[in-house]
């Protein structure tokens, strides 16, 4: 063999290892962008299961909080009441009220609009009251155990106690509008969430 010939063959030779080289590093590369891709995939997944997750579990603490079903309670006997204490939520106002209701004294009055608010309701389960739609239907305020309102700061808010009902707002609102000075401590509390209603006897 010349030595032109030995020169062309290793030439040949080079290129073939260039070729096999090349194709070794794009089947590398290819399965790394797999596998890249993969694990994104796989991470992602995850991350959407674990916020599907997040999500569902949120809704569900959100409709027990406003149902109630969180802590389901037992009712008095008919007839029967319970004391309860419900006090001022996070941005609430007031030191908190006894609700006692009493035989002809004894309506949780829901001034909410769209039913019976669920802290109304709650008032109604521990206590032994009557839940009542104050939208729907009138009473006489001495027949009044508490009003539960939904009233931001406006003339509503000092209605019920100035005729002497107890009052219970949920919003966090504090003393204010025309009829601010029947509004003290001893008669509203506001801001007052489910949690902030206890059975004290």
């Amino acid at each position: 063999m010349g030595l032109l010939d030995r020169f062309k063959k290793k030439a040949e030779d080079a290129a073939d290892i260039a070729t096999t080289a090349k194709e070794a590093a794009t089947e590398a590369t290819s399965s790394a962008a797999n596998a890249a891709t993969g694990a994104a995939g796989t991470a992602a997944a995850a991350a959407e299961s674990a916020v599907d997750s997040a999500a569902g579990s949120a809704d569900d603490t959100a409709k027990e909080a406003a149902t109630g079903e969180a802590d389901p309670v037992e009712k008095p006997a008919d007839g029967n009441y319970r004391k309860v204490m419900v006090n001022p939520g996070g941005r609430g106002w007031g030191k908190g009220l006894v609700i006692a209701p009493e035989p002809g004294k004894d309506l949780i009055y829901s001034v909410t609009g769209g039913g019976i608010h669920p802290v109304a309701q709650r008032i109604a389960d521990l206590t032994g009251g009557t839940p009542f739609d104050g939208f729907k239907s009138k009473a006489a305020f001495e027949e009044i155990a508490c009003a539960v309102i939904d009233c931001g700061g406006t003339a509503r808010i000092g209605v019920y106690p100035m005729k002497g009902v107890l009052t219970v707002d949920i919003h966090g609102a504090s003393p204010s509008g025309p009829l601010m000075r029947f509004i003290n401590e001893e008669n509203f509390v506001s801001g007052t969430g489910l949690d902030n209603i206890e059975v004290i006897e």
